[in-house]
């Protein structure tokens, strides 16, 4: 027998015991077995391990079990605050929208009625109404992200969200 053969043979005896064999390979596997003395010892102490391995009762030890438990409601508040960031982060797009929409207007309104009045191009009235609106958000963006604190704080978040804050923690 080739060394080739003996690999198959251990790799059906290893797959046998967590997945289904095809027919044709699990006839070959018996054939080699009923032939192969060293082949079927592999395939006795597979068995016998398994058999081992499934009478021996393995239970979590309470220290294991209370870690757990602690990771789970860690892994719950984060979620929860996960979820809370996600609504406002929701809420602060829908009033940034809307305010962008209104103030792009307003300021389209007064370049015109400033071009109007000085009579100046519209080429150069267009592009500072565009910088002149964008220019507080920018100023703003720059500021938060130069800032080394959080600009929100989770407590201020839940008081906004009007979650009770004990609740969140159990």
């Amino acid at each position: 027998m080739t060394n080739r053969e003996h690999e198959r043979a251990i790799d059906l005896i290893t797959r046998s015991g967590v997945e289904d064999v095809s027919a044709p390979d699990a006839v070959w596997l018996e054939s080699h077995l009923a032939r192969c003395a060293e082949c079927a010892d592999y395939a006795d102490g597979c068995a016998s391990t398994g058999q081992l391995l499934r009478a021996v009762a393995v239970t979590a030890s309470p220290a294991l079990v209370a870690a757990t438990q602690s990771r789970l409601r860690a892994r719950a508040v984060e979620l929860d605050e996960q979820r809370s960031r996600s609504i406002l982060i929701a809420v602060s797009f829908c009033i940034g929208t809307l305010s962008s929409t209104m103030s792009a207007w307003l300021w389209w309104r007064f370049g015109g009625w400033v071009a109007q009045k000085l009579a100046l191009p519209a080429s150069i009235v267009e592009p500072g109404v565009f910088v002149a609106w964008m220019l507080p958000a920018v100023i703003v963006a720059v500021a938060i992200l130069a800032s080394s604190h959080p600009v929100i704080d989770r407590t201020v978040t839940m008081a906004w969200l009007g979650e009770d804050q004990e609740g969140a923690r159990q």
